[in-house]
């Protein structure tokens, strides 16, 4: 069995398809640009209203605050000790290590 080759388009077919093609990139551009602007409009639209509300916050927050902070501290000398002062300190015993010359003596 023998396949034919599909005819040749003529150039008005061929003419035909060029015009739709560039139609259809026009359009699709055009719908990206409408779409960007739309979501720029509305990104642009709620970061404005999200400074607007943190901008009234702050005023809130301002007339709130203190003017100062009244407190007394202490510089503590030396480095923190690291133990629990809930419960009585407990005493431990520390044997006495053996030393070199009391290990060969035995």
């Amino acid at each position: 069995m023998k396949r034919s080759l599909p005819a040749k388009p003529s150039w008005l077919g061929r003419l035909g398809l060029a015009a739709t093609s560039l139609l259809a990139v026009a359009v699709g551009f055009a719908v990206a640009s409408v779409l960007l602007v739309v979501l720029l409009v509305a990104g642009l639209a709620a970061g404005g209203w999200l400074w607007w509300r943190l901008r009234r916050l702050a005023r809130q927050t301002q007339g709130a605050a203190p003017d100062f902070i009244d407190g007394e501290y202490t510089v503590e000398p030396g480095p923190p000790l690291l133990e629990d002062r809930r419960t009585a300190p407990v005493e431990v015993e520390v044997a006495e290590r053996p030393t070199a010359a009391s290990r060969t003596a035995s």
